[in-house]
C-alpha cells in the first residue's frame, strides 16, 4: 500500500504560500505517492484546484489529487480546462477525484440545487472526457476547448460512502476514494465485492484509496485537530476525537497497517493541523518504519 500526504488547503488559519510549498516539498521529496486536497465549497478553504497548480510548480514526482472536489454544481468544462492546465503542468501527474457531496450548502453557493445531482455527475464526467479527447484536435491553425493534458486521459476517482455510489464509481471511475469516516474493519469486504465488480468490467487496474486524519503528539496536538475538524465539518459521521488517529507515531503505523490489511492500495494521511512539525515526522519516522 502507497502513503499519501494531504495538503493543508482546508485549514485557512496558520496557512501560508510559504508552509503550503514547503509542505508539498518535503512530501515530494520523502516519497509520498500522492499530495491531495479536500473540498467544500461553502467553506473558507483555499480552492482544490487552484492549490494543486500551485504544488505541480514546486514538486516533480508525486502525483496531485483532489481526494475529493465536489462537482455537479460546478461547471464541467471549466474543471476539465482547470484539470489540464494542472496535468500539463505537473507533466502528467494528475487525478481527478469527484464526488456528490453530501451538504446543500455547498451546492447553494452557486447557486445550485441537489436535485438530479447523480444525473449530472452522470453527464458531467462523460463530457469532461469528450474535452479531454477533442482538445487533441487543437492545430497550430485551429483552436479548441481545451487545452489538452498530458495523460490520455488522465484517471478520474469517485468519492463514494453509500453502496449505490461505490458501483457508481466502479461503473464511472477509474477508482474509489473512501473518506475520513472509514473504518479498516469495514472497508475489507467491500474492497474484494468492488474489486470483483471493477474486474468484471475489465478494470483490473481500478484502484481503492482511503483517507484518514493524524495528528502526532499529544494533547495539544489532539485538541487543535478536533477543534479543525469541528470548524471544517458541520455534521460528523462520527465524533470528531474519533475521526483523528492521533497519538505517538507508532500508533499512527499500527493503524496504517490496518488500513493496508484491509486492501487499500493507496491511503492519504492528511495532517489536521497545519504544522510543518506534522509532516516531517510523517516523512523522516512514519515513512521510514511502515516501509520496513
Amino acid at each position: 500500500m502507497q502513503l499519501g500526504l494531504g495538503l493543508p488547503n482546508n485549514s485557512p488559519f496558520g496557512l501560508s504560500p510559504d508552509l503550503l510549498f514547503d509542505w508539498a516539498r518535503l512530501g515530494d521529496e520523502a516519497g509520498f505517492s500522492v499530495l491531495a486536497t479536500v473540498d467544500r465549497p461553502n467553506y473558507d478553504l483555499w480552492d482544490p484546484l487552484t492549490t494543486l497548480a500551485a504544488v505541480a510548480a514546486v514538486t516533480s514526482r508525486a502525483r496531485l489529487a483532489t481526494s475529493i472536489l465536489v462537482l455537479p454544481p460546478r461547471n464541467e468544462v471549466l474543471i476539465a480546462k482547470q484539470a489540464a492546465v494542472i496535468d500539463v503542468l505537473s507533466k502528467g501527474r494528475l487525478d481527478l477525484g469527484v464526488a456528490l457531496g453530501s451538504r446543500a450548502d455547498d451546492y447553494e453557493v452557486f447557486g445550485e440545487t441537489t436535485k438530479h445531482r447523480v444525473t449530472r455527475l452522470r453527464r458531467q464526467i462523460v463530457r469532461i472526457r469528450e474535452i479531454w479527447a477533442d482538445a487533441r484536435a487543437s492545430t497550430v491553425d485551429h483552436g479548441v476547448c481545451g487545452p489538452a493534458p498530458v495523460q490520455d486521459p488522465p484517471p478520474i476517482l469517485l468519492g463514494a460512502i453509500a453502496e449505490a455510489a461505490q458501483m457508481r464509481a466502479v461503473e464511472l471511475g477509474e477508482g474509489i476514494v473512501f473518506g475520513g469516516a472509514a473504518q479498516p474493519a469495514d472497508l475489507a469486504q467491500k474492497i474484494r465485492v468492488l474489486r470483483q465488480a471493477a474486474a468484471a468490467r475489465g478494470k483490473t487496474q481500478f484502484t481503492f484509496t482511503g483517507f484518514v486524519y493524524v495528528a502526532v503528539g499529544g494533547s495539544r496536538e489532539r485538541e487543535a485537530a478536533v477543534a479543525q475538524l469541528t470548524r471544517y465539518y458541520p455534521v460528523l459521521a462520527r465524533p470528531a476525537e474519533d475521526m483523528v488517529v492521533h497519538g505517538e507515531l507508532s500508533v499512527i503505523a499500527e493503524a496504517v497497517a490496518a488500513y493496508a490489511e484491509a486492501g487499500l492500495d493507496r491511503l492519504i494521511l492528511a495532517p489536521a493541523l497545519p504544522e510543518l512539525s506534522q509532516v516531517s515526522a510523517l516523512a523522516e519516522h512514519l515513512l521510514p518504519m511502515v516501509q520496513e
